[in-house]
């Protein structure tokens, strides 16, 4: 294989980046995994050398912000944060690729099999894949390709059959280039009309809860020093005193405080903020019993939450258990922060009888199945993150996006605090009402309103691409079973 073609398998990954926010240039994710699924099926040399040399574009431009969350986060060295961002990268590219390999070896090596019927089976082995990254290492369901089509079309896909619907469908087409490569200019072009930009505005000015979000825009990099403990506490003390005197809630951030709920600093901190008319929802760090949790409480009802996933190698080291103590790296500061329970209530508002929201915190609004469930009841969902860990890559922009799809799915409006940027307003479609950027420090003063209609995913989750996948993937090899038994 020649440097060339390295080359191209490289740039053919890294030109998929392209399609997800903030570049939203969105044809190209068809342009890439065309050229992945053509050149590992249908191609006769080097298909693990081309897989890994996307992939190394694909995920290690796209996710570049793990070595951030693991260099802070984790406080190590850069070299371990690189070696860490590799292995993730290599093991995403395995999991991914070595079925299709095992495909193209073991089902395409003759030309029986019709060609819609390898379209749909390999588009259905691809969902496959993409479900088992939701659980992969406690989960890692970034770029996934059915996020694409928000702000198009087809975005209303995802109160239907969620974002694996959506990906089904990238799958269907890029296979299909890849299948039919002499009609491949006819398929993208004639697919262009499911990416039209479209733009959804909501002119509501009436709200079921007014709400004031606080966005401190503090530096990450001082959070813990003593000194700038006080700066911490006056700036969102002085952002407190800009918020509505008509809002219900106030909402900040993920774990913006340098000290945990149960410090006598807490209590002295929320003293000060008085505001005892109004409904104070923040994360927090939580030591339960000598546990670390990343929490979120309401104030008023002492209510919490415990994260649920947590950011692999930078909050926690999976298979910690078996590593710690071997080498210094594995008891790292922040390896010690448990997984909340994946069974937690609802949180209630005070103020108001059988209201409820649905908490999340940071990473728990990119697992799909996760965010249905917690919303089967509840009114709307808060969502508090620190996007200060993704520093200036594209993960704060494509974090909004994921959040802004999980409100279409759920049919909830949302509400998103983050330290510094992107926090928004989110209706049950996805529009967003009103933001701050990032690197902004600054106070919304807006509403939601509350939905009660459950949306066909909510009720059904990702369980009907699952089911028709599967059914696919087994006929596929019945059938290559059978044209076997026939030549012998």
């Amino acid at each position: 294989m020649t440097l060339k073609q390295y080359f191209t398998a490289f740039v053919f990954g890294i030109i998929g980046i392209f399609a997800f926010a903030p570049f939203s240039i969105k044809p190209l994710i068809l342009v890439s995994y065309a050229y992945l699924i053509r050149s590992i099926l249908f191609e006769n040399t080097y298909a693990l050398k081309k897989l890994i040399s996307w992939a190394i574009g694909h995920w290690g431009f796209g996710m570049s912000w793990l070595i951030v969350s693991v260099y802070y986060y984790g406080e190590t060295s850069i070299f371990i944060s690189l070696i860490i961002f590799v292995l993730l990268t290599l093991f995403l590219t395995l999991f991914f690729g070595l079925p299709l390999i095992a495909l193209k070896y073991r089902l395409f090596s003759g030309k029986e099999e019709s060609k819609y019927l390898k379209i749909l089976s390999i588009s259905s082995l691809l969902i496959l894949f993409e479900l088992s990254r939701y659980y992969l290492l406690n989960g890692v369901p970034w770029l996934i390709p059915g996020t694409v089509f928000l702000d198009t079309p087809l975005h209303s896909i995802y109160s239907l059959v969620g974002v694996t619907g959506g990906s089904f469908i990238v799958y269907l087409i890029a296979t299909s280039i890849a299948i039919f490569w002499e009609h491949k200019y006819k398929i993208f072009f004639g697919s262009l009309v499911l990416f039209i930009p479209i733009i959804d505005k909501n002119e509501r000015t009436e709200f079921d809860l007014n709400v004031s979000i606080i966005q401190p825009s503090s530096d990450p990099f001082q959070k813990y020093n003593l000194s700038y403990k006080s700066y911490i506490e006056n700036n969102i003390l002085d952002l407190i005193k800009d918020t509505s005197t008509e809002a219900q809630m106030i909402v900040l951030p993920e774990a913006e405080l340098p000290y945990s709920l149960n410090s006598n600093d807490f209590r002295r901190f929320i003293n000060k903020i008085n505001k005892k008319d109004k409904e104070i929802i923040m994360g927090v760090w939580n030591i339960d019993d000598k546990t670390l949790f990343n929490s979120l409480i309401n104030v008023n009802t002492n209510e919490i939450y415990n994260k649920r996933h947590l950011v692999p190698f930078g909050e926690y080291i999976p298979f910690i258990s078996s590593l710690r103590g071997l080498i210094d790296f594995f008891d790292m500061p922040m390896s010690n922060v448990a997984h909340g329970s994946s069974i937690q209530e609802n949180i209630q508002i005070s103020s108001l009888d059988g209201i409820s929201f649905s908490p999340l915190i940071c990473f728990d609004v990119a697992f799909g199945n996760t965010v249905r469930k917690s919303n089967i009841s509840s009114n709307f969902i808060i969502n508090v993150s620190n996007d200060t860990w993704f520093g200036k890559s594209m993960g704060p922009y494509q974090h909004l996006a994921i959040t802004r799809i999980r409100a279409i799915e759920n049919n909830k409006w949302i509400i998103r605090a983050t330290n510094d940027g992107i926090s928004a307003i989110i209706t049950n479609n996805g529009t967003i009402v009103d933001k701050i950027d990032k690197n902004i420090s600054g106070v919304i003063n807006s509403g939601i309103n509350f939905t009660y209609k459950r949306s066909l995913y909510n009720i059904f989750g990702h369980y009907i691409p699952f089911i028709f996948a599967i059914i696919m993937v087994v006929t596929l090899f019945i059938i290559d079973l059978c044209s076997k038994r026939k030549k012998y």
